[in-house]
């Protein structure tokens, strides 16, 4: 059987959004900040045109994978694992020729060295739940490993109280 995967690409105006509503994107964040250690939550929404869209509680850590385009290199972003509903840490989803920069930018210079993705389908909508921790100890990796349900109610939250920002100006 062929899987049949819709191409993935930004919104044209993909790295000027994430800043445009930091303040109203930050506000939800703010929500769930410190819950279960998180110190980092980004929420992608890739819509049935393939057309993708994120609002981030750490703008410059998407800018700066999508500027570079290294999110080609990031599986979190790629129907083939996206479209399983599933969960991984960041580092299993960085494809081996760039997983130095994208361990680089997403975990050392923004120092998430904890990060786990997370996909869901919502009707014909994917989204993608980015969460991430400043301390990686045993009890936080622990904590992340074990809370996965709380991590999708998070990324839910969130994303519902996105949505407004999702389709604003036709978004």
């Amino acid at each position: 059987m062929e899987n049949s995967y819709i191409k993935i690409s930004p919104h044209p105006r993909f790295l000027e959004l994430l800043f445009t509503f930091k303040s109203e994107s930050f506000r939800v964040f703010g929500d769930v900040l410190g819950l279960h250690e998180i110190d980092h939550v980004a929420v992608t929404r890739i819509n049935s045109d393939g057309e993708l869209l994120a609002f981030s509680s750490t703008p410059a850590l998407e800018f700066n994978l999508f500027k570079n385009n290294l999110w080609l290199f990031d599986k979190s972003y790629h129907p083939e694992w996206f479209y399983h509903c599933t969960q991984s840490e960041w580092q299993a989803l960085y494809i081996p020729e760039r997983y130095d920069e994208l361990y680089y930018i997403k975990q050392i210079k923004h120092q998430y060295p904890l990060g786990f993705a997370l996909s869901k389908k919502i009707d014909d909508t994917y989204f993608i739940y980015s969460l991430a921790s400043s301390r990686d100890c045993d009890a936080t990796r622990e904590s992340f490993i074990s809370h996965f349900d709380d991590f999708y109610r998070i990324g839910e939250y969130c994303s519902s109280r996105l949505t407004h920002l999702f389709q604003s100006e036709n978004l």
